[in-house]
């Protein structure tokens, strides 16, 4: 397995999320694709509660624990887009999909997710071993860009019904700043995490369907966790044009206490509703 990356990384997040799409991508094309390619365009206006403890170095002192919370710097909204495929693999595929019992599918999705705004301070705290006062204005922003590849086994249960689980593993870009008069920080680092996803879906004809879908990584030394749920209801306006809207939790968490006594602490959780969805099969 790949361990987590830490450390003063570089704002090159954006095009290796982007060269690890791309590569992924290619992977799939070079495969013996049967079934047809579906790609997704996404966005939605989260809603966001957490914390990012950030300290220097690990020394006890350098950061007040569980702050700031994302309430308190006004990065508890901000933006959720993405861009995803998912190809299907066996040769009855092509034909009629819905009657094919079992087959295999690969997804890959780059998602960026973030915030920034203006915040005057009104509790003072430590981070990185400076203290932002109270009346402090300071100029914040935080992303948690991320790619995530599954593999996954889809079962036809009967007519309309089919259920899909396997291996998920992903990958986030944390960048977090925070500019003031008298202190600044910046932070940037990636984060790995592994687990299983798995969805259900219903299709009710007329191009109507319904989709249920639920992930879960947990954390262990050095790998962070993100579990998360969502919903959505669909219609297939064409053949290869369809459009949807859902609802999704996700919680999303690190922390590096394995290896420093005071740990970087990532605790966020995210609600998006609604979110919209279109879709185009090749």
């Amino acid at each position: 397995m790949q361990r987590l990356m830490i450390g003063s990384v570089d704002r090159d997040c954006h095009p290796t999320m982007m060269k690890c799409l791309a590569l992924a991508a290619l992977a799939m094309h070079a495969l013996p694709v049967a079934g047809r390619t579906v790609v997704e365009v996404g966005g939605a206006l989260p809603s966001e509660s957490g914390y990012l403890q950030t300290p220097a170095g690990g020394m006890p002192g350098t950061a007040t624990a569980k702050r700031p919370t994302l309430a308190e710097i006004d990065l508890d909204g901000g933006h959720f887009r993405w861009l995803g495929a998912r190809l299907d693999f066996n040769p009855s595929a092509k034909s009629d999909p819905a009657a094919v019992p079992f087959r295999l599918r690969v997804h890959a999705r780059f998602t960026t997710i973030g915030d920034g705004a203006t915040s005057m301070i009104e509790q003072a705290f430590t981070i990185r071993g400076g203290v932002f006062e109270v009346g402090d204005s300071v100029r914040s922003r935080v992303s948690y860009d991320g790619l995530t590849l599954a593999a996954t086994g889809v079962f036809g249960l009967g007519p309309g019904l089919s259920v899909e689980i396997g291996p998920v593993v992903g990958w986030t870009a944390f960048d977090f700043t925070m500019r003031g008069e008298r202190h600044q920080i910046d932070r940037a680092y990636h984060v790995t995490t592994f687990g299983l996803v798995g969805e259900v879906r219903r299709d009710f004809g007329n191009g109507w369907q319904i989709r249920a879908k639920i992930a879960a990584s947990p954390a262990f030394e050095g790998v962070g966790s993100r579990h998360a749920a969502e919903t959505w209801l669909g219609r297939d306006l064409t053949e290869r044009f369809g459009v949807a809207i859902g609802a999704g939790f996700e919680a999303f968490g690190y922390d590096d206490a394995h290896k420093q006594e005071l740990p970087n602490r990532l605790n966020v959780s995210r609600r998006v509703v609604p979110a919209l969805a279109v879709r185009l099969r090749l």
